[in-house]
């Protein structure tokens, strides 16, 4: 990272700051005092023209948007892309996480003061919930790899959130929000006090937060999946309210062609096929005026997650002596937070013989059939009530403390070394769930049943409540897991200044990083869960780093070249369960003249394989296969060596981690402009390429395409086991690298301030990013598919423009903010084909406004905010069964109202 002066980072334009406040811009004129850390290098410097582009939010701007957790701040950005949050999400932890450039999450790295967090998950991705919001000084994101300066994941780009290192006094704050539904309250509460002193300080915050929930159902764009009324298909759960049956025997069927039959309105108790009618489950065409019998099950899910979370955060240094600096950090966060998804059911994947495709099987024996003969029958728990089951019931906690020393070895060279550790232990209870196996032994022989301890004949033939509650103990099991992760690391630094050529000095950085992650997972194993799944225990990664960090200043005020510098990275890093990797990095900044910044950069990144992709314990399940060798044509298929296999209908496939995978690599260019024009002054302008391509990526291929390429010899050797007969026994579809991806596009940033003038000062500030190509492989070997302009359900949204704005007028001690969100439309490649062609969602705009004034006497800060003032939903998805729309995007918060007060003392 780089030390810069605080005016340097905020005025030079050389990277497009988001939502600048006019206190800071307005600041330029005088000499730079203040330094701090710049996200990207680890060299000292008094320049922020990094051959990279780097967004920075103070706390100001931080506060000006509104937001209320580090996840829904950063959403926002431009260059964020799909992301999970706990504002929106079918069902979701509470967690928030964060994308950049449309790649995956586990691709952008999260660090906190420079140094790497914790994973929640065995998958890869930091919480950024567990970061105490209320502690943050800054947040910085680099939009370009790092690999060569951080290490793996580094590969979209950086986030650094810059905690508070000192403070000098006590601040109280406090804070109210509801959305205009009258929903989704939420409380803060935070309290910050600080002291600095000769030779040290110290900063201790405390916040609290509390949000309160909704369920899907409860906006407009997701009243219900059943999209016949918009031109769309109808996304209803097969499995209704009421039990619906249909004989096994077609002999005995209710009607023509052996339909379903549900239970008629007003009637609590079926006694005979008169009290059943024709269950509706209609298809695309079918008239509104049919009904529907399939379960809304958005008005049982969760949008939001209730939350409620307290953070502690403490920092401190004090001098002990000869130049020498110790320094602490230490930060907890507990989190509870609940989201669920519909009460249990039963439907036609549903039975003790999936295979059929036609639900369980009630016995003609079970005492509550009345019609003398066995059948077939789906239904929603409801008796078990909404979340109660299926839950995301989540209690979290992160531990956190860094301790370290740092100095000067002479005036020109400094050192620190660190340690840190990091602490996850989170319980997440799923609620009690239904047992397939329980519930079609309860539906089935009475004697068998009888013979079992614990099994009670359910009654699936009543209305709601015939499922009591002792059937419904009987049919259900915990479901919870456990997690506990934790991280270890020593940190060595070293830079200096080398020596000093005619264009200024030299420096270098130089540094070392052992570094140990643990992750163990145990899960609930009730004794007749139809998949037992054994504890998650990994073995511990051990990884060594070393990196080295040169800047060299080659020309400086000669005809045509203001100056000329060329920076210079490369780290190595080895992991004990995959090897060694090295990646260097190359930038460029030259100045034509004083006014103009021309930039660049190239690297070679990579991301490491997560416990869940190597690791994972692999399971063995049966599935239809199609076996080249059984077909006319198998002669053909080298592998089949000249004889026809039996036919067989599918064959066992292994699935899982892969302990022998290697890490994703990447190649990462940026090239840019930055124009600061002096006779304008206070106006920057930045516009900024990047490409990113990336090879190995790990996925998991289809077993038909496994199949198929080793039965030509063209990979997957053996992958495919075959027995005496030439019959397939085994299909081993395992994680592993397989796809390639390409993403380019532009960056662009405006930004100008008036200065103050009689009637105040403005600030406007314009960032946008326009996606030029995102390409990715669909399977191994196939050329990749032009993903830009469009929505998937795997990838989310990926426009070809998206931008933000802010306008922000100051007059004394009062300051108004404008905010604008813009994402672009996209073809929904989920969609239901019209007229032949896939249907489109609508561009969003999106906009906010905030008024705070300083009670200068009192020394209080009252601000009021509008987000979202004119209540826009996002774009509807045709095809996002999830909740109609992208959540990874977009919340469908609506209008909400937020009022803050925060006291100096």
């Amino acid at each position: 990272m780089r030390e810069i002066s605080t005016r340097t980072v905020l005025l030079a334009a050389a990277a497009p700051l988001a939502l600048m406040l006019p206190a800071q811009a307005h600041a330029q004129d005088g000499p730079a005092e203040e330094v701090i850390i710049v996200t990207g290098s680890r060299l000292p410097s008094t320049d922020l023209t990094g051959s990279a582009p780097l967004t920075v939010l103070d706390r100001g701007e931080i506060e000006a948007t509104g937001a209320q957790s580090v996840g829904e701040l950063l959403r926002e950005l431009p260059v964020a892309s799909a992301s999970a949050s706990d504002s929106a999400g079918r069902g979701n932890n509470g967690s928030a996480n964060i994308a950049l450039r449309g790649l995956s999450s586990v691709n952008t790295l999260v660090l906190v003061n420079g140094r790497r967090v914790l994973s929640n998950s065995d998958g890869g991705t930091v919480d950024l919930n567990s970061i105490p919001f209320e502690a943050i000084d800054r947040m910085e994101v680099l939009q370009d790899g790092a690999s060569a300066v951080y290490g793996s994941d580094a590969i979209a780009g950086v986030v650094n959130i810059i905690m508070r290192r000192s403070y000098d006094g006590l601040q109280l704050k406090a804070g109210y929000g509801v959305s205009s539904r009258g929903d989704l309250p939420n409380y803060e509460a935070s309290g910050t006090y600080g002291k600095e002193y000769d030779g040290g300080g110290f900063v201790f915050n405390v916040s609290y937060r509390k949000s309160g929930g909704n369920v899907i159902a409860d906006r407009p764009v997701s009243r219900d999946p059943d999209w016949r009324a918009l031109g769309g298909r109808n996304f209803r759960d097969e499995a209704p309210l009421l039990g619906a049956f249909k004989a096994v025997d077609p002999a005995n069927a209710f009607g023509a062609g052996n339909p379903y039959y549900i239970l008629r309105d007003g009637v609590s108790q079926a006694t005979s096929a008169a009290d059943l009618r024709p269950m509706v489950y209609p298809g695309t065409n079918t008239p509104l005026t049919s009904g529907n019998d399939g379960i809304n099950y958005w008005e049982y899910e969760s949008s939001a997650s209730k939350i409620s979370q307290i953070n502690l955060w403490f920092s401190g240094h004090q001098e002990i002596g000869s130049g020498i600096t110790a320094f602490v950090e230490a930060s907890y966060n507990s989190r509870n937070s609940l989201g669920f998804l519909a009460p249990d059911y039963f439907d036609p994947s549903s039975g003790s013989n999936p295979g059929i495709g036609n639900g369980v099987i009630v016995s003609a024996a079970n005492p509550f059939n009345p019609f003398g003969f066995d059948v077939f029958a789906i239904r929603t728990l409801q008796e078990l009530g909404k979340g109660k089951t299926r839950m995301n019931d989540v209690n979290s906690k992160v531990y956190r403390v860094v301790a370290g020393l740092e100095g000067n070895l002479t005036d020109t060279w400094k050192w620190d070394v660190s340690a840190n550790f990091q602490k996850l232990d989170m319980f997440r209870n799923g609620g009690r769930s239904l047992d397939i196996v329980r519930l079609q032994r309860a539906v089935g022989d009475p004697a068998l049943c009888a013979a079992t301890a614990g099994c009670i004949p359910v009654n699936v033939f009543g209305g709601p409540g015939s499922v009591t509650q002792g059937m419904l103990d009987s049919l259900t099991s915990p479901r919870w897991t456990n997690v506990d992760a934790d991280m270890k690391s020593v940190v060595g630094n070293v830079t200096g200044k080398l020596f000093e050529l005619p264009a200024g000095d030299v420096s270098v950085a130089l540094g070392a990083e052992y570094r140990t992650e643990s992750f163990s997972q145990i899960q609930d194993n009730a004794p007749e869960k139809t998949t037992p799944t054994p504890p998650f225990l990994p073995p511990t990664r051990k990884i060594y780093e070393f990196y080295a960090e040169t800047a060299v200043p080659l020309l400086k005020e000669i005809p045509g070249i203001y100056s000329l510098d060329v920076e210079g990275a490369v780290r190595y890093s080895h992991y004990d369960a995959f090897g060694s990797t090295t990646n260097p990095k190359v930038g460029v900044k030259w100045r034509p003249y004083s006014d103009l910044l021309v930039r660049g950069s190239w690297g070679t990144g990579f991301r490491a394989p997560t416990f869940a992709e190597a690791n994972s314990t692999q399971s063995r399940g049966y599935r239809p296969l199609t076996d080249p060798c059984q077909g006319a044509e198998y002669s053909r298929y080298p592998v089949c060596g000249g004889r026809q296999a039996p036919v067989l209908t599918g064959a066992w496939v292994i699935t899982g981690g892969n302990p022998n995978l290697r890490p994703e690599t990447a190649k990462t260019l940026t090239v840019g402009l930055v124009w600061t024009p002096q006779f304008i002054p206070r106006f920057s302008a930045t516009i900024d390429f990047f490409r990113i391509t990336k090879a190995n990526i790990i996925g998991v291929a289809d077993p038909d395409y496994i199949i198929q390429q080793n039965a030509l010899g063209a990979g997957f050797a053996g992958q495919v086991l075959r027995d005496a007969n030439n019959s397939i026994s085994e299909v081993f579809a395992v994680r592993d690298n397989l796809l390639d991806q390409s993403i380019k596009g532009l960056d662009f940033g405006l930004e100008y301030n008036t200065g103050m003038m009689a009637w105040g000062s403005i600030n406007l500030r314009a960032d946008a990013t326009y996606m030029d190509s995102y390409k990715l492989s669909p399977a191994p070997a196939t050329p990749a598919v032009e993903r830009v302009g469009s929505y998937t359900t795997a990838l989310g949204t990926i426009p070809k423009w998206k931008a933000t704005g802010r306008a922000t007028w100051t007059l004394d001690d009062l300051q108004v903010t404008y905010g604008m969100r813009y994402v672009g439309p996209v073809r929904n490649d989920a969609s239901r084909l019209v007229n032949g062609e896939r249907m489109r969602a609508k561009a969003y705009l999106q906009h906010d406004i905030a008024v705070s004034y300083f009670v200068e006497p009192m020394q209080v800060k009252l601000t009021a905010a509008v987000d979202n003032f004119t209540n826009r939903m996002p774009p509807w998805l045709e095809g996002n069964y999830f909740n109609g729309f992208d959540e990874k995007t977009f919340n469908s918060r609506g209008r909400f109202f937020s009022f803050r007060i925060a006291k100096d003392f």
